[in-house]
């Protein structure tokens, strides 16, 4: 065990490089071996404007590594009786009974869980800008009976956060808020009391608050996403630290280790109960004909991938760099299974594997939208350690060479959109598109004003909005520029130029009255928003 912590203490210089190429002001690291907590480190400082360095209590935003901590409070309320995996949602959720598809006849927990329903992203409508909350968890379950599948279902993984929230709104309908059942069954129990779905308290100085990086490689602050308000909580609204996500895991994978050899579903003494199907694969990820169950497939809350192969694949690294130059990981220890996931939301990146079969974990956290996400190449510099496997790249190589292709694919991106500008100026007076556009359902609204040379397009009447100029005739744009999409909006990187651009269409009678928004890349077809006549808003409100 020294031998191990030795190891692992000489690691740090080499995340520190990780940490500094991808702009990231901290970085935590917890490490879990045969049960027991062997290490944890600390590097860079907790925020931009202070020089405190995080310690094990510092608090992060932990993004997806919450689905894992979801679905274990599910399988407990399963083996309480209170709520089945293979009953159809519907039984649960009246609303849901308005979806006439597969998806509204057949889904279940543990479809929603493993994301195998195939319903699409739609990430545009949870936040945009600035942290704020847009479609409203009362909203939820309503929005996604109407989203469209992109993949069928059973047969296509989709990570889309809706199913998640469709968890919660199944949990809450069966009499128990999903949030606080977790606070109270999981994180009260195991003394994680720096764990909550609620923001920090003031009071509390041990934050390590969300930061974008700007184009100089230095961090700017931004508000920390409040994803608890809009619904997702249960698939990424937790906080916690390093010390609580240990002793989450320890007790975890203690319990599906009695449950597995002993063939039970409860441990006496843990709140861990029904745990052997969450580390069941029910889904294969990855490119078509290679997404094989066993070698690669979505648990509930957990992706498990069957050494060699590919341990980034939930991480933006994976996006950047590619299968050529992330190698397979593991070519010496082929068979071995791990368990792991990545947390990305706006400001905070993480990144968790578990190998069970060793009752080990490597949890890392950073505080920032990064250049290069160095949460994932640090876990793995640690797991290396744990399994005596050499890693097969360069992180540092891997992560400079990241950094690199995320500046230029802003570049690119930028290109790709100013090459349809054109001089056709619009067919009609600015005034004339101005109006309230809202979706088929009638609950998210765009709302166009003329301003200047252009036009204004708002979010949901919120802070959120956009300047819409001139791109040829009919349709308008905001160029982009990732400094101020990520520092000062506070945006997730969408990098495809159809966001970018939205069109307006008329009428038989010459009158503008839809605005067409390609906001899903997973969607073949725009949105269609429609405008609604001021009559009919004054007579609503």
């Amino acid at each position: 065990m020294d031998n191990i912590k030795s190891q692992l203490q000489s690691l740090h210089p080499e995340i520190s490089k990780i940490l500094a190429i991808s702009g990231s002001p901290a970085l935590s690291l917890g490490v879990l071996h045969q049960g027991r907590i062997v290490h944890t480190a600390h590097f860079g400082r907790r925020n931009e404007d202070d020089l405190v360095v995080p310690t094990d209590k510092t608090i992060y935003w932990i993004g997806s590594l919450t689905k894992i901590i979801t679905a274990t409070a599910v399988a407990r309320l399963v083996h309480e009786a209170k709520l089945d995996w293979d009953v159809p949602i519907r039984e649960y959720l009246p609303v849901f009974r308005v979806r006439q598809d597969e998806i509204g006849l057949k889904a279940t927990l543990r479809d929603l869980l493993s994301c195998r329903t195939g319903i699409t992203p739609a990430n545009s409508l949870w936040n945009l800008q600035y942290g704020e909350t847009l479609i409203p968890k009362s909203e939820t379950s309503f929005t996604a009976t109407y989203l469209d599948a992109v993949k069928p279902f059973r047969e296509g993984w989709v990570y889309s956060q809706w199913n998640y929230t469709l968890v919660s709104d199944v949990v809450e309908a069966a009499g128990t808020p999903l949030c606080e059942y977790i606070e109270e069954t999981l994180f009260h129990r195991l003394g994680m009391s720096q764990s909550s779905f609620a923001p920090p308290h003031e009071s509390n100085p041990d934050v390590a608050n969300a930061h974008g990086i700007r184009n100089d490689g230095t961090p700017s602050r931004i508000p920390n996403s409040n994803l608890t308000d809009a619904g997702a909580g249960p698939a990424a609204g937790a906080k916690s630290s390093i010390r609580d996500l240990l002793t989450f895991l320890s007790a975890l994978l203690s319990a599906h280790k009695h449950q597995k050899e002993k063939a039970v579903d409860a441990t006496p003494g843990s709140p861990f109960a029904h745990i052997r199907p969450i580390f069941e694969p029910q889904i294969g990820f990855g490119p078509p004909g290679r997404s094989r169950i066993n070698d690669a497939g979505y648990c509930m809350g957990l992706y498990r991938t069957r050494l060699p192969g590919y341990l980034s694949v939930a991480s933006p690294n994976f996006t950047a760099l590619g299968r050529k130059r992330l190698v397979q990981y593991g070519m010496q220890l082929r068979g071995m299974e791990v368990y792991h996931h990545a947390a990305s939301i706006p400001g905070h990146f993480g990144a968790m594997y578990l190998v069970p079969s060793m009752e080990s974990a490597v949890v890392v956290l950073t505080n920032s939208q990064p250049l290069v996400d160095p949460a994932d190449f640090a876990a793995q510099l640690v797991l290396s350690v744990l399994l005596d496997e050499k890693p097969s790249v360069d992180f540092v190589k891997m992560a400079d060479l990241g950094r690199s292709i995320a500046f230029e694919g802003y570049k690119q991106l930028a290109k790709a959109v100013e090459e349809g500008k054109t001089d056709k100026p619009p067919s009609k007076p600015l005034v004339a598109y101005e109006g309230d556009y809202f979706n088929a359902i009638h609950n998210f609204v765009l709302s166009v004003a003329a301003t200047g040379d252009g036009l204004s397009m708002v979010v949901q009447r919120k802070k959120t909005g956009f300047v819409l100029l001139p791109y040829d005739g009919d349709t308008f744009y905001w160029p982009v520029d990732r400094e101020d999409e990520v520092c000062n909006k506070a945006m997730w990187p969408f990098t495809y130029p159809d966001w970018h651009r939205v069109y307006f269409e008329s009428n038989a009678n010459g009158a503008v009255e839809r605005l067409i928004w390609r906001h899903d890349p997973y969607l073949l077809n725009p949105e269609v928003f429609t405008k609604t006549p001021k009559s009919a808003m004054d007579a609503k409100l």
